[in-house]
């Protein structure tokens, strides 16, 4: 073991990480072959050429190469994804003719590969190493609904892809160690991967605290949702015991309310810091007294209940106006404030119906991290109907896109100071904490003592019939099947050596509860329960019918009238339809082929219109010259004569781009073109356009709208049959 100091810088502050080096911390999953190629190999060119290279998922991956030349030259490697020139500037690689293979010394990230060959020499082979944070994606989430089921495994991919030496934020742009997108990477760990990444964790509740960095990262992270999360999922009291005096210090001397970039979201402004940031000290210090119990420094909690009962009684005459939480410093509700007044226990059930209905239902300034505490408020409040649909249209176009990760914002917008399309942000962001949300909250599994010797099973489905999780922890994987029919509701439940499982039965899902059997075994009638080897006990409260039970496989069937609600239809499972082959085509726009200077930071970016035809949605063509106007046109020639009925643009990498109207003509010449085939407008992303069948071998979209502000992309062009 060894240390590495990185220092990295974030505008004018510097970063300092130390990172723990650990043998076999990296895994090398290998030379692997790309799913696709541009060019068929062995390929040489009389110019210097680019052959691009697709990847099944983003990744952080390096290139190699098998050549033939008969002269000294050089190769240049890099990734599709443009971020990653903000940190790995291309790397070219020397060539002599004595020598064939090369692989790239850096890794870098994206979903594809780009090789810069020049004239002249051959290449006969490629294929790349992908390497990766040494732990596999143990858990699963699985559900009737596909948007979750695909919005769980992004979560997963997005996750995965921001640990390495330490949880960063992005594996492209900075990989800097923020708390803030360390918490939901520390809290996703315990629910997505087995345990070698419990090491990472560990080191990030052992970091030591810096005042100077974002305190109000760290104030998120200082209570129930870090380092109290990584202690009831590894019962690690050392670890504890070690940081103790540290985060005292930090909450009672070091950390001072309203000073400036705190930070505790991005998102849309409207920030109601005061309320936040009273939320999440009230958090920490009852998380605090917690810790201090189990340390053996009882005489602490005097002073922490006194701080915890000046803010509870305060709370009310500062901030709540009768309708919602609102301090001065905003001119309306703050939907983050409201929903951490919720979660932090200091708006008293009383409110919640009125916080919900006057800022959870019309407010949406939280940003993709923030958006998980409006989700577990909307929750506890028994509102899962509205967490999972508030869910689904935040993170809509990300589902659909193609893109295997979760972006820093939603729809690419930053709201925070600009308030506009962020070309510059990440297309994977650590912060997104949909694994969370779906394992945890809404599949109802996690712990009640330290280290899962006992936890609970607390389903909160909402609109969902069916749900599969499986959740690696400590002691083993607990796996849950929920099912949800007008009559019965099913839990199947695979429950791990030395554990306790508490199973709650949802009362409010049910109009009439008439009976409940396990493993056949008729245990609960109304008024009546009956004993059952395994079965500790059954107990009834007013929102659950609570059963506990020892290690074991388990079926609980409930029967009676269930409350069986379709407040979002389920998608059907997404057929991919093969498109049309595009490897020889050829494409032509209305203006010539050019690049652009990326995010202001001088990063020349090409945007050809044989990028739209490439199979890669990281590159595409866009016309920068000007904004959207009557007249642009993108052709594309098949080489041969088609049939198809459906075209397909998508942009989500320059979201906003989307054609604000346009026609699609056909030629057979490229010369005589058709009437309109069809006609439309643009939607947000992806853009589908669907016709009677035709036959021809030119396709020409032409833009018949204009836009004041966007300019036109297509990233890439499918065509269906």
């Amino acid at each position: 073991m060894y240390k590495i100091i990185i220092i990295l810088f974030f505008g004018f502050m510097p970063f300092i990480l130390v990172a723990q080096k650990h043998e076999n911390k990296i895994k090398d999953f290998g030379l692997k072959d790309y799913t696709s190629v541009s060019t068929t190999l062995p390929h040489s060119e009389s110019k210097t050429w680019y052959l691009k290279c697709k990847m099944p998922y983003n990744c952080q991956f390096q290139q190699w190469i098998e050549i033939e030349s008969d002269h000294p030259d050089s190769i240049t490697f890099t990734s599709t994804n443009p971020l990653v020139l903000y940190l790995t500037p291309h790397e070219k690689i020397n060539t002599t003719p004595s020598t064939k293979i090369y692989e790239a010394k850096n890794w870098i990230s994206g979903e594809g590969a780009v090789y810069e060959i020049p004239a002249g020499m051959k290449v006969k082979r490629v294929q790349y190493r992908e390497t990766g944070y040494n732990t596999t994606i143990a858990g699963s989430f699985h559900s009737n609904d596909e948007d979750f089921n695909i919005l769980w495994k992004k979560g997963a991919r997005t996750a995965y892809l921001c640990m390495r030496d330490w949880f960063f934020d992005c594996p492209d742009r900075e990989r800097v160690g923020f708390w803030g997108d360390g918490t939901p990477e520390l809290n996703q760990c315990f629910y997505a991967f087995d345990e070698k990444a419990h090491v990472i964790s560990k080191e990030l509740v052992l970091r030591k605290l810096d005042p100077k960095f974002y305190p109000g990262q760290q104030l998120e992270f200082l209570g129930e949702y870090g380092i109290w999360f990584y202690y009831l999922q590894t019962g690690d009291i050392e670890t504890i015991q070690t940081i103790y005096p540290t985060t005292k210090n930090f909450l009672f001397n070091v950390y001072k309310p309203g000073n400036k970039k705190q930070w505790f979201d991005w998102g849309k402004e409207n920030k109601d810091i005061p309320i936040i940031e009273t939320c999440f000290m009230y958090n920490d210090l009852s998380i605090l007294k917690k810790m201090a119990l189990i340390t053996h420094h009882e005489t602490d909690t005097t002073l922490i209940n006194y701080k915890m009962d000046s803010i509870q009684k305060s709370f009310d005459a500062k901030y709540w106006n009768g309708k919602y939480f609102q301090s001065s410093v905003v001119p309306e509700p703050d939907d983050r404030a409201n929903a951490m007044a919720i979660n932090a226990g200091l708006a008293s059930k009383e409110k919640w119906n009125l916080i919900y209905e006057n800022v959870l239902t019309t407010k949406t300034f939280s940003s993709c991290f923030f958006d998980r505490w409006v989700f577990e408020a909307l929750c506890k409040m028994g509102k899962e109907d509205a967490a999972l649909l508030r869910m689904y249209n935040r993170y809509k176009t990300m589902i659909d896109a193609p893109f295997t990760t979760l972006w820093e914002h939603y729809d690419r917008w930053w709201a925070s100071y600009i308030n506009a399309f962020d070309e510059g942000s990440s297309l994977n962001h650590g912060w997104n904490p949909p694994v969370i949300n779906l394992s945890k909250t809404i599949s109802g599994i996690s712990p009640i003592t330290a280290g899962w010797d006992q936890y609970q099973v607390f389903p909160q489905l909402g609109f969902l019939k069916q749900v599969s999780v499986v959740v690696p922890t400590i002691k083993g994987e607990i796996k849950v099947d929920y099912s949800k029919q007008s009559s019965k509701y099913l839990i199947h439940l695979n429950s791990p050596l030395k554990t306790t499982a508490l199973v709650g039965i949802p009362k409010k899902e049910f109009d009439t509860i008439q009976r409940i059997k396990i493993n056949n075994n008729l245990v609960w009638e109304k008024n009546l329960s009956t004993k059952l080897n395994g079965v500790i006990k059954i107990i009834e409260n007013e929102d659950q019918i609570l059963i506990e039970l020892m290690p074991g496989i388990w079926d609980i069937s409930c029967e009676g009238k269930l409350k069986i609600n379709n407040a979002k239809i389920s998608s059907k499972p997404k057929v991919l339809v093969p498109s049309l082959i595009k490897k020889n085509w050829t494409a032509y726009a209305s203006v010539k082929d050019s690049s652009f200077l990326f995010s202001g930071d001088n990063i020349p970016i090409q945007i050809n219109a044989q990028n739209a035809i490439d199979n890669d949605h990281w590159t595409g063509w866009r016309d920068m010259t000007h904004l959207q106007y009557p007249g642009q046109f993108f052709v594309v020639d098949m080489k041969t004569k088609q049939s198809f009925s459906k075209i397909e643009l998508e942009n989500s990498w320059a979201l906003w781009d989307s054609p604000k109207e346009f026609e699609v003509r056909i030629s057979n010449d490229g010369k005589t073109w058709s009437a309109p085939i069809a006609s439309g407008k643009g939607q947000l992303g992806i853009t589908p356009i669907t016709f009677k069948t035709q036959a021809s071998r030119f396709i020409k979209i032409t833009q018949t709208g204009s836009d004041p502000t966007y300019h036109w992309s297509i990233y890439e062009m499918q065509v269906f049959k």
